[in-house]
Formats: structure tokens, C-alpha cells, sequence
């Protein structure tokens, strides 16, 4: 029996998401009453994830997302945002937005340590992974600034295994990345931001995440 060497993960969803937003407030026979203003959205968003053996002990990973609407949605509110730890982390949360996004991730997976078996208490300490990655992507037709250009980015995270109450298992992880990127974005008027302008700078600047989660890809599912 040949033992498989990869992995593959495909996901396809279509979203109908009827809605209505706060848009004002009028004065009807003397009483303040809110006026919402209706929106149904039609989108589709497609990921797959690809894992394969790089050696006898390392892994690689492809990770990808794409996600647009069919209609165009005006409110920022309706934003896809991939930026921050479950899209492209070389970039903030709010960096890289639209009505249109698609980013991959490559990663790199070794072991450090393995079979540490250390207790402490009632945790129990298991393996530390090293995970090197590279990413690129980008949002298309949301705030000014952005372009159409890809965003490039690289970083590395450190995952630690370890069980507690020797039954429940639990990550640990902590990762730094950089993007290779800088522009500025003019943010929609709801934004509040320290100059009038509502011009923020992103990229080029290292960004830290860390956690703990009973899975080390458990954000990235949905």
C-alpha cells in the first residue's frame, strides 16, 4: 500500500445576503425614526488549500482565497477585508479591502523540537514547528489608494503543540511578517482616523500575531 504524499482541500460558496443598514433618522408625527436603506448582495468566494511532502520531515502548503460580488455594493460596510491573521498578515486587517480580493500564501513547515514530552502541571509539552511563508494578493474596486497591483509580503511563525488535563490538545503560535508594499489609502467617511484627511499608510512595517487555539488553521476555516 503507497502511503499518499499530499493534500487537497476545495471549497466553492455562494452567498445571498439580504440586508439593511441604518441610513438616517426622520421625524414622523413627532417621533425620531430610523430610515434603513436595503441592500442584497450576491457573491461567491472559492478557497482551496494544497499540502504536500517537501522532504522526510517538512511540508508545504498552498493556501488560496478568491472572492467577489456580482452586484457592486456601495457602503464600505460590505467590504471582504483579507488582511490581518486570516488572510495576507503582512498587512493590517483593514489594509487591503474591496469588492473584489484574492490572495495566496506558500508555506514552509519543519519541526524544531519534537517529542519533547515535558510536563508542567497539568499541560503536557509536546512539539515546536517552524513555518516560513511568502504571500501575495491584493482588492480590487474599494478605497481610493489601494491600486491594482499585487502585494507581495514574507514572515515566519512558531507553533507549539502541548496537551492539557492529557486530553484536550492545544496551539500555541506566534508570527512576525513584513510587507514589501507601501501605499495609502483613502478611507470611506465613517472611518475615523487622527487627521481629517483619512489618509492611512500601510506596508512596510513588521506586524506580530499570537494565540492560542485547538488548531493551528482554525481561523482560516470556515
Amino acid at each position: 500500500m503507497t502511503a499518499r504524499h499530499w493534500d487537497c482541500d476545495l471549497s466553492l460558496r455562494y452567498n445571498y445576503q439580504p440586508s439593511e443598514l441604518l441610513d438616517n433618522f426622520e421625524i414622523e408625527d413627532g417621533t425620531l425614526s430610523p430610515v434603513y436603506q436595503s441592500s442584497n448582495n450576491h457573491s461567491v468566494e472559492f478557497t482551496t488549500r494544497y499540502g504536500f511532502k517537501l522532504g522526510e520531515h517538512s511540508t508545504g502548503q498552498v493556501y488560496s482565497r478568491f472572492f467577489s460580488y456580482f452586484n457592486s455594493p456601495e457602503d464600505s460596510f460590505f467590504l471582504d477585508y483579507i488582511g490581518g491573521y486570516t488572510g495576507m498578515r503582512s498587512y493590517p486587517y483593514f489594509a487591503l479591502s474591496g469588492n473584489t480580493t484574492g490572495f495566496s500564501q506558500f508555506s514552509y513547515i519543519f519541526p524544531v523540537f519534537t517529542e519533547i514530552q515535558e510536563q508542567v502541571g497539568h499541560h503536557t509539552f509536546d512539539k515546536l514547528f517552524l513555518r516560513l511563508f511568502g504571500e501575495v494578493g491584493n482588492g480590487w474596486n474599494g478605497p481610493d489608494g489601494t491600486g491594482a497591483n499585487l502585494k507581495t509580503g514574507i514572515g515566519a511563525e512558531l507553533r507549539f503543540s502541548f496537551n492539557t488535563y492529557y486530553l484536550y490538545p492545544l496551539k500555541f503560535f506566534i508570527s512576525g511578517a513584513y510587507g514589501f508594499n507601501q501605499f495609502q489609502v483613502q478611507l470611506p467617511d465613517e472611518f475615523i482616523t487622527g487627521n481629517s484627511s483619512n489618509r492611512v499608510s500601510y506596508g512596510r512595517e513588521p506586524l506580530i500575531h499570537f494565540g492560542l487555539t485547538f488548531d493551528f488553521e482554525i481561523l482560516n476555516n470556515d
